[in-house]
C-alpha cells in the first residue's frame, strides 16, 4: 500500500471516528434530561372509585374557574411542585371532586401549606364576597386546612380541603351544582381517604 493510500485510509478513520464519537455524545447530552425528568404521580396515590362511590375519575374539564392549587394573594407566589396531576368525578347527582396531588422536594408541601394558611388569613374575604374563606385549620391533623371559594358575593361557594401529607400536597375541591353549597362533611371525608392514598 503507497503511503499516499495508507494515509487517505487513515483520515478517512478519523473522520468515521469523529463522526460516532459525535453520535455518542449527543445521544447522552439528549438521554441526560430525559433521565433527569421527574416520574408523574403514580395511580395509587390518587382518589380511586372505591373512594368517590364508584364513580370513575376522569380528566378536569377546560375551563375550570377554579384554581387547583390555590394562591389566594395574587400578588405573592406560593412555592412550586415539582411535578402534579388531576382529576375530576361526579361524586352524585349533583357534586362534581377534583383532585390535585403535587409532589415537591424537600419541605416543599409543608411550606406550600405554610403560605397558603398565612395567604388566606391576609388575603380570605370572609363571608359575604367573592374570593376564599378560611373555615378550619389543622382539622384533619397537622398541615391541613378547610376554606371555600366563594362567588355570587358570597352566597354559594366551593370547598376545598388541602393537606401536605409527606413529599405531597392532596389539594380536594367539591362543587354543587344544584345548591352552590358544597356538602363539607363529605368533602373531609374525601380528603381523609386522598390523605391515606398519599401515605400509601
Amino acid at each position: 500500500m503507497s503511503r499516499a493510500l495508507a494515509a487517505a485510509t487513515m483520515g478517512g478513520m478519523r473522520r468515521i471516528l469523529i463522526v460516532v464519537m459525535a453520535a455518542i455524545v449527543g445521544a447522552v447530552a439528549v438521554g441526560a434530561p430525559a433521565a433527569a425528568r421527574p416520574r408523574g404521580i403514580p395511580d395509587r396515590v390518587m382518589l380511586q372509585p372505591g373512594d368517590l362511590g364508584g364513580a370513575v375519575p376522569g380528566p378536569v374539564e377546560d375551563g375550570l374557574v377554579w384554581p387547583l392549587l390555590p394562591q389566594p394573594c395574587a400578588d405573592a407566589p406560593v412555592p412550586q411542585p415539582v411535578v402534579s396531576r388531576t382529576q375530576a368525578a361526579d361524586y352524585d347527582t349533583r357534586s362534581r371532586v377534583y383532585e390535585n396531588v403535587a409532589r415537591y422536594r424537600g419541605d416543599g408541601a409543608r411550606a406550600y401549606v405554610t403560605e397558603l394558611k398565612a395567604q388566606l388569613a391576609r388575603c380570605g374575604v370572609g363571608g359575604g364576597d367573592n374570593g376564599f374563606d378560611p373555615v378550619a385549620e389543622d382539622h384533619l391533623g397537622p398541615d391541613t386546612v378547610l376554606f371555600t371559594g366563594n362567588y355570587d358575593l358570597g352566597d354559594r361557594y366551593v370547598g376545598y380541603v388541602v393537606a401536605a401529607v409527606g413529599r405531597y400536597v392532596v389539594v380536594v375541591m367539591m362543587s354543587d351544582s344544584r345548591t352552590g353549597a358544597a356538602d363539607l362533611t363529605a368533602l373531609n371525608g374525601l380528603a381523609s381517604a386522598a390523605m391515606a392514598r398519599a401515605r400509601s
